[in-house]
């Protein structure tokens, strides 16, 4: 370690004494279960990931152990017998079959499963909601689902599993469940976007790994949690140009935003420590080979006035009117039908050119 105090220091705190004997004395097995019964769970997750990322213990989703820890420690807080066995079969046979779907695909994000404790929560509530109105989910009417959206949908809407759920698998009648709108913010304007940009690189009181972000966020509409994701492999210095790999093929960094990543991959944060001195992670962690999470990237540029799902929108609208929308959806790692809708929403004309050698 370049700066020992750190691990010194950590290794001095009661809790992590207690459970690194715990281990070494066999009193916890060295194993996922075993380390799923020591406290507190922050500091267990932080021990976790060094150890697999040491070798001693398996590689396995961390943010999936988390909520099956959570969700041991959740259920049995509902006093209900009844509603708690529903609410067990729901979390088996919906949230964690989900949950274990997405991890085949890649590592879970802390959203995700943070998505998928509010959805829990929110059918512990609405069972509660139903228990105070003198009915069960076997007995539940339509005018108990009405009045408990009328309470605050968006707040709500996460009910939706749950209740979809609970009618296919014929634990409630069939109701009709409500639907509104949710779509995603209004852009930022041009104006904005560009003014954006331009204090990314004349002010030097923010981060430059926050300035690094945004302008991976506001030049090429990338949600943070890909940019999260990203390693410094993915940026590129070849014949004088700097490239970043966000599709196939990857896209030229111009001036003065390549210098300023250049320079970045020299001062990358988290990198000083045990926990990650060799990550290859563009926006390395504070855990064990783990990269930073988007819930930690967000509110740092929200407070630094740049906006991600506006500023990302507004981006992806721009570049959809200056090239052709499956040369934008290769390159920055888009979907084909989501560019061409979104350049037939502004306007684009480039489907109207014919394809073939224009040049001559």
């Amino acid at each position: 370690m370049e700066r020992p105090w750190g691990g010194l220091t950590w290794t001095n705190q009661p809790h992590v004494q207690q459970n690194l004997q715990a281990l070494a004395r066999n009193r916890a097995p060295l194993t996922h279960e075993g380390l799923s019964q020591l406290t507190p769970w922050r500091s267990v997750a932080y021990l976790r990931d060094l150890l697999m990322q040491c070798g001693v213990l398996p590689p396995a989703d961390r943010h999936l152990l988390l909520f099956q820890r959570w969700l041991t420690e959740k259920l049995p807080t509902v006093s209900d017998p009844e509603c708690r066995k529903l609410l067990d079969l729901f979390a088996t046979w919906h949230i964690q079959r989900r949950l274990r779907a997405l991890a085949g695909h890649g590592p879970l994000t802390s959203s995700q499963t943070q998505r998928a404790r509010n959805k829990l929560c929110l059918a512990i509530s609405f069972l509660e909601h139903l228990a105070q109105r003198g009915r069960s989910l076997a007995d539940c009417t339509q005018a108990d689902v009405d009045t408990w959206y009328a309470g605050g949908y968006t707040a709500r809407r996460l009910t939706h599993s749950f209740l979809r759920w609970a009618v296919q698998s014929r634990h409630m009648p069939t109701v009709t469940i409500p639907h509104r709108s949710t779509a995603n913010p209004a852009p930022i304007t041009q104006h904005q976007r560009l003014a954006l940009l331009r204090q990314l690189v004349n002010r030097d009181d923010i981060p430059l790994q926050d300035r690094v972000a945004a302008v991976l966020v506001l030049l090429y509409a990338q949600p943070l949690t890909r940019i999260t994701r990203l390693s410094s492999d993915d940026v590129q210095h070849e014949d004088g140009k700097v490239l970043v790999r966000l599709g196939d093929p990857p896209s030229p960094v111009p001036a003065p935003f390549d210098g300023m990543l250049l320079n970045y991959l020299g001062q990358r944060p988290n990198t000083k420590t045990a926990t990650n001195p060799d990550a290859r992670w563009l926006f390395p962690g504070r855990r064990a080979g783990q990269p930073m999470t988007p819930e930690a990237l967000a509110p740092r540029l929200r407070q630094l006035g740049f906006p991600t799902r506006p500023g990302r929108t507004a981006a992806i609208r721009q570049l959809v009117l200056q090239a052709p929308a499956p040369v934008i959806a290769r390159m920055l790692g888009y979907n084909d039908d989501h560019t061409t809708r979104l350049a037939e929403e502004t306007g684009g004309t480039w489907r109207h050119y014919a394809p073939g050698d224009h040049s001559r």
